[in-house]
């Protein structure tokens, strides 16, 4: 296994992610556990952790932060929620209204605001007890030290409470990169495979922690027209029905990737436009395997124009158009969607 050569791949959101890490999950070398490991750069993973650990000293910040991330991998454990009646009323809702799972977990939280419950799980992939049994050893090996009966302080009664180790930013990106090792071998063993993929889509506002992480890693940053990007982000249920606002989203994360591009080397970073693996997905493809350095063994016929909706934005109101042109328009005519 190659686990120090990671495939990251990213983008804004609904720009391809997913499509692309079912690509790669066709070749025999890569594994595909989970969509979206939401514990390595999102709010209170891996990064969060490596930089406040190795930050200034603060005893309640180190405990919070190893609070989020334990949190935040015990809620992404599995599917729904952690109440048996909530799950009946959501699978309900599915057959009766024929709804989707998001849908219809979105009227079971809505109705029930105070009990989390979860439309992501990576535990699952992994294996729930292989996942758990690495959290868990991942925690022992940053706390210095957990009170299960907590402390009382400003913030009132912290229970547990975790007592942080204090790391060097080289040794906490150690314990990091031995957790995610750790994390990944078993399903990458067991599918034969020699090298992992993940496809968070906030990979690629910092694919500059994650070549700081894994050195040999490559980032494969998926570009979709942010006209359908925009226009994507509304319909889905965990982003407000705001077309404006949903194109200061897109704009604000493509200006943050423009500004970390060049702080890893070139032959680390490949950018794909969906348009291209729809239209021109041989070529594409050839382009993928020659940057990954494999033989090119993908399965193509997952990549699916009707899936894609190239174009869905075509009943954008003009005005929005107009925004959408004003706000990003160099960027898009650099990547051949403006004159």
């Amino acid at each position: 296994m190659q686990l120090d050569r990671p495939v990251f791949i990213g983008g804004t959101g609904r720009s391809g992610t997913s499509i692309m890490a079912k690509l790669l999950n066709t070749h025999a070398d890569f594994c595909l556990p989970g969509h979206e490991n939401k514990l390595i750069v999102e709010h209170g993973g891996l990064r969060d952790i490596v930089d406040r650990l190795s930050g200034r000293y603060d005893i309640t910040r180190f405990h919070f932060i190893i609070q989020d991330f334990l949190s935040r991998a015990q809620q992404m454990q599995q599917f729904g929620f952690p109440v048996a009646e909530l799950n009946q009323r959501l699978n309900q809702l599915r057959k009766e209204r024929k709804l989707g799972f998001q849908q219809a977990f979105e009227i079971v939280q809505r109705e029930n605001p105070t009990i989390p419950g979860s439309i992501h799980a990576i535990g699952q992939g992994f294996g729930i007890e292989h996942y758990i049994t690495c959290t868990k050893a991942f925690l022992l090996r940053i706390a210095a030290h957990i009170a299960p009966d907590g402390i009382v302080d400003s913030h009132g009664l912290l229970k547990p409470f975790f007592m942080a180790k204090t790391f060097t930013r080289e040794a906490i990106l150690a314990e990091c990169r031995r957790f995610l090792d750790e994390l990944y071998a078993q399903p990458v063993s067991a599918a034969k495979a020699s090298r992992w993929v993940d496809d968070t889509p906030l990979n690629f506002v910092n694919f500059d922690f994650l070549h700081e992480l894994y050195p040999k890693m490559k980032f494969i940053h998926m570009i979709r027209d942010p006209r359908d990007v925009a226009s994507s982000f509304t319909s889905q249920p965990w982003f407000p029905s705001d077309q404006p606002l949903a194109i200061s989203v897109c704009a604000a994360m493509i200006r943050s990737y423009r500004a970390l591009k060049d702080s890893v080397p070139a032959d680390s970073l490949l950018e794909v436009r969906l348009e291209d693996l729809v239209h021109k997905t041989d070529e594409t493809v050839v382009a993928v395997a020659a940057f990954l350095e494999v033989e090119n063994r993908f399965n193509t016929a997952m990549v699916s124009l009707d899936k894609a909706n190239i174009g869905r934005s075509r009943d954008f109101d003009p005005t929005l158009t107009e925004a959408v042109n004003r706000e990003l328009g160099d960027w898009m005519r650099l990547q051949g969607y403006l004159e």
